[in-house]
């Protein structure tokens, strides 16, 4: 009887121990001082407005067609890629997953590495940029 009791309670400090490890971890990490960095949550904000006015961009300037339409285009080699125009939605939704995925990145590296997650987080402004002229392009082409 005696033994299961300290087995028990060594699985209880052992719990206890992990547990204070993990929430720990979080506080290590620093998720709060990277959301109140004021450049970081600028460029973060603009990279999100750039993202919204991409989808807004896209619903607006539906292109109406029975046939595919250009989605890429390249200088030397011409048109190389045709698709449905819903297909266009598929850069906006990478630049929204590469925005969560650099934030996060971006979050864990804030304590241990600045200027790694100031790269990562400037990296998403200028994908949301590149996106958006893509999307401006492919639009153009098309109308």
């Amino acid at each position: 009887m005696q033994e299961k009791e300290n087995i028990i309670n060594i699985l209880i400090r052992r719990a206890i121990i992990f547990k204070n490890f993990l929430f720990s971890g979080i506080k290590i990490a620093g998720f709060k001082p990277y959301w109140r960095n004021k450049e970081i949550t600028r460029v973060l904000f603009l990279s999100m407005i750039i993202n919204l006015i991409m989808w807004l961009y896209l619903f607006h300037n539906r292109i109406e067609s029975d046939y595919p339409i250009i989605l890429h285009y390249n200088l030397f080699f011409g048109v190389d890629a045709l698709g449905s125009y819903e297909k266009i939605f598929l850069l906006p939704l990478a630049g929204a997953i590469l925005f969560f995925l650099n934030a996060t990145l971006g979050q864990f590296f804030y304590r241990t590495e600045r200027l790694a997650s100031y790269i990562l987080t400037m990296n998403i402004f200028i994908i949301q940029i590149i996106l958006m002229l893509s999307c401006h392009f492919i639009i153009r082409v098309n109308g």
